[in-house]
């Protein structure tokens, strides 16, 4: 059984684990900090109450940044990634959301293919950007 809903900030370890094993993005403070802000959302999905992935994203006035979606290693290229996405934009529609923003690492081909599945065009690219050098690429989608 597959179940998607909201999370919030005592999700904090759970989420910090599973990033943990995928992106290694945010320490465990970034998380509980991110889950506390008043305009940002989190959603989880879950497979037999195990957490798969997660999406956290903000709304500001019209406009949506996807600030982080990752799918536990385990469970990557079986569509959980997708449903999670789908839901995602089904909720932001609900709340007359216009367009919808983020950044992805060019060395990130997966995403790359996997935003532009959903028609994200590239709006710009910002120069070695990263630490490493690797130019953050940034991606829109505009909702009619």
């Amino acid at each position: 059984m597959v179940r998607i809903k909201e999370i919030n900030v005592t999700d904090a370890q759970v989420c910090f684990l599973l990033d943990s094993k995928s992106l290694q993005l945010w320490s465990f403070e970034q998380w509980k900090s991110q889950l506390s802000r008043k305009h940002v959302r989190s959603l989880a999905i879950y497979r037999f109450k195990k957490l798969v992935g997660v999406c956290v994203f903000e709304l500001i006035i019209d406009e949506a940044e996807l600030h982080y979606i990752a799918i536990h290693p385990e469970f990557t290229r079986k569509g959980f990634g997708k449903m999670l996405f789908v839901d995602f934009l089904k909720r932001i529609e609900k709340n007359n959301i216009k367009k919808i923003f983020l950044e992805v690492s060019s060395k990130n081909l997966s995403a790359i293919n996997f935003y532009e599945s959903f028609n994200f065009k590239t709006e710009r690219i910002r120069k070695k950007y990263y630490k490493d050098g690797t130019d953050a690429i940034l991606k829109t989608k505009i909702i009619c």
